[in-house]
């Protein structure tokens, strides 16, 4: 059994990818440049993409759609940046082995 869409959400969908249309290559080109990947630059274009749509809908009028988007992707990229930062960290404790063993053979 699928669900289907309200037909106002389908509408409201398609009016603002035909919106964002002209933008999304650019801001894909953004996005994969501060990440170094094409692939996560997408993900993060679609995870921007979906907040901006949600907040669209809470908002009584549109923004500037262009600097709106570009700093929502801007700050979605950031997040990623970070979290990928701290998961590539080595934690403490393993530091201190390294530590114990130079000690050792010198």
């Amino acid at each position: 059994m699928t669900a289907q869409t309200p037909p106002s959400l389908a509408q409201a969908r398609e009016q603002f990818l035909s919106l964002v249309d002209s933008v999304r290559p650019e801001l894909h080109r953004y996005c994969a440049r501060l990440t170094g990947s094409v692939i996560e630059g997408e993900d993060i274009v679609q995870d921007a993409l979906a907040k901006a749509f949600y907040a669209l809908s809470l908002t009584p009028e549109v923004p500037a759609l262009r600097p709106w988007l570009f700093r929502i992707a801007h700050n979605a990229a950031m997040d990623f940046l970070k979290s990928h930062a701290r998961a590539r960290t080595e934690p403490t404790w393993a530091s201190n082995g390294i530590a114990r063993s130079c000690r050792t053979a010198a």
